[in-house]
């Protein structure tokens, strides 16, 4: 905003540029933080617009409960006894529908849910509107979309360990939403020192379990659970495997007598045969019931190996897309490898070979092997785990740090594309 003051303020219209040496790009500069702010408020519109419309069905149910504003008697009869026996069904105890739209219990499935529906219900109709040209853009749109909001997925964990990050939130979110500061558990995640969160045997809080599982309610679907579902949407639309039925809405599928638990997604394929897909192993024995109920095989998706999912070992934050593997996995005229793997000292052109040496580029990840005949190796993080580049720098010694800058490493400097395994069967040959 400073910047942003002081450009209007040597460039107070457009005339001037001719007459400073520095005026035009000054002025383009101004523009571009004018373009960026419109930028940073679209994601919020998202929000602000899905709160109007609750607000305009919360406008609807008043003004209807109120007699005073019908004009025929019977017309407010008829919606009140409806109205009041739909609430007694609402609120009975084994109903509650209430509390499947915001509780402590289930309040990571219900936020995740929430942003299911934006993407796989809205986003479908964003996306299906114009010619094949304009749809096919509008598609890889809809692709960077959600690999970017990936990456926000896993900033918003950063909480994990970010003391001063997590007290913000939890102190705005009391302000915003007053009633989790009755939650038994509130006060003392507000007060908490140290990290929360982390898997077994890598939190402070190790002790606390009941902590842990209540920070990750604070947030849609932790540690994957929901950006594997999305990763998992684009994966298949940007492979082309067929028809794609998001039902990770649908947990359960109704019938007359009985329900049956559906996998997350259901592929229409090109030999015309119908595919689940479940997200996640562990879940077999339910894949299993589906596929018996229905005749429907359901394959497994790896997200445990997924290089989606490479959490750095020193400093405990994900280590998200970067741009290169965003724009280029959005490119549905780019072919993708299905090797996942990215080499980024040979393969990059957004950073040089030199600054990503340097650990300037903040998606970079270090994993490799020790080798007895390479100096540079010679460090702990050889190890084979993924690390953040930039975190492995930070870690060593002026002297190994210098010498790992040096070698240009392109066996360890890596990053990925998004890939799961389990679906080679359904891959197509061009």
């Amino acid at each position: 905003m400073v910047l942003h003051h002081e450009v209007s303020r040597l460039l107070p219209n457009p005339s001037y540029a001719s007459a400073l040496p520095c005026a035009t790009l000054l002025y383009a500069l101004k523009a571009e933080i004018s373009r960026s702010g419109r930028r940073l408020m679209e994601m919020r519109r998202n929000y602000d617009n899905l709160i109007l419309s609750v607000k305009h069905l919360k406008t609807l149910n008043q003004i209807f409960l109120d007699s005073s504003n019908f004009s025929e008697r019977i017309d407010w009869q008829i919606h009140n006894d409806n109205y009041r026996k739909l609430s007694e069904i609402i609120s009975s105890p084994n109903i509650e529908l209430f509390n499947q739209l915001y509780s402590a219990d289930d309040r990571q499935m219900i936020l995740a849910d929430i942003i299911e529906y934006v993407f796989f219900a809205r986003g479908y109709y964003a996306i299906t509107s114009g010619g094949s040209e304009a749809r096919k853009q509008k598609k890889q749109q809809l692709i960077r979309m959600i690999l970017h909001f990936v990456n926000i997925l896993m900033s918003y964990e950063a909480m994990t360990v970010d003391e001063k990050l997590r007290k913000a939130f939890l102190k705005k979110l009391k302000g915003n939403v007053p009633v989790v500061k009755k939650e038994e558990l509130f006060d003392t995640l507000a007060a908490l020192k140290g990290t929360v969160g982390l898997p077994l045997g890598e939190s402070a809080q190790e002790e606390v379990k009941e902590l842990n599982k209540y920070f990750d309610k604070m947030l849609p679907k932790t540690a994957g659970g929901l950006w594997h579902e999305l990763l998992v949407f684009v994966f298949l639309i940007r492979h082309n495997l067929g028809f794609i039925v998001p039902l990770v809405l649908n947990q359960r599928l109704l019938s007359g007598t009985g329900t049956l638990v559906p996998p997350d997604f259901l592929i229409i394929a090109k030999d015309k045969h119908i595919y689940g897909i479940e997200v996640g192993t562990k879940k077999e024995i339910q894949s299993g019931s589906f596929s018996l109920s229905t005749n429907i095989p359901t394959a497994t998706i790896d997200t445990e190996n997924s290089r989606s999912s490479d959490r750095c070992p020193i400093c405990k934050r994900w280590i998200p897309f970067c741009d290169k593997v965003i724009n280029e996995f959005s490119d549905l005229d780019k072919k993708i490898p299905l090797s996942p793997k990215v080499n980024c000292l040979e393969e990059c052109k957004i950073h040089s070979k030199e600054n990503i040496s340097k650990g300037k580029c903040p998606y970079t990840k270090y994993a490799r092997l020790e080798a007895k005949s390479l100096k540079y190796t010679h460090i702990e993080y050889a190890n084979g785990l993924h690390y953040h580049y930039r975190c492995v720098l930070s870690a060593l010694s002026p002297t190994k740090r210098k010498l790992l800058i040096k070698a240009k490493d392109t066996t360890a400097l890596k990053t990925h594309y998004p890939y799961y395994s389990g679906l080679e069967s359904l891959f197509v040959a061009p």
